[in-house]
């Protein structure tokens, strides 16, 4: 978003010394590398069902990407930084049907 681009930027430079911005001027999930954010969760007492906590989250991420994307293929691959061989091996996974224009959520007949 350019907003919150802008307001960081002002704001480092407000809060900043010196002649330049540095990554320390940022704030610090700016700068930081991808592998070492973390996501906080918890496991439950009883514990949980992994597997299935991922396929559900990974169904609601793909569907959203089709929903984005008019439900075209290609650019839904796109969004979640898939190739499309991959893309189509999770809709197969998740029940979801290709169709010439697209994919189709399964019917609900």
């Amino acid at each position: 978003n350019i907003r919150e681009l802008e307001n960081v930027v002002e704001r480092a430079i407000v809060l900043g010394s010196g002649d330049f911005l540095s990554p320390d001027s940022l704030p610090p999930h700016l700068h930081a590398p991808r592998d070492e954010q973390t996501v906080n969760v918890e496991i439950p007492p009883t514990g949980m069902d992994l597997e299935g906590t991922l396929t559900r989250i990974e169904n609601g991420y793909i569907r959203l990407a089709l929903e984005r994307s008019g439900w075209l293929q290609v650019r839904a691959a796109e969004l979640l930084g898939l190739s499309f061989r991959q893309f189509r091996y999770k809709l197969q996974k998740h029940g979801l049907r290709g169709s010439r224009g697209g994919a189709k959520p399964p019917s609900t007949d």
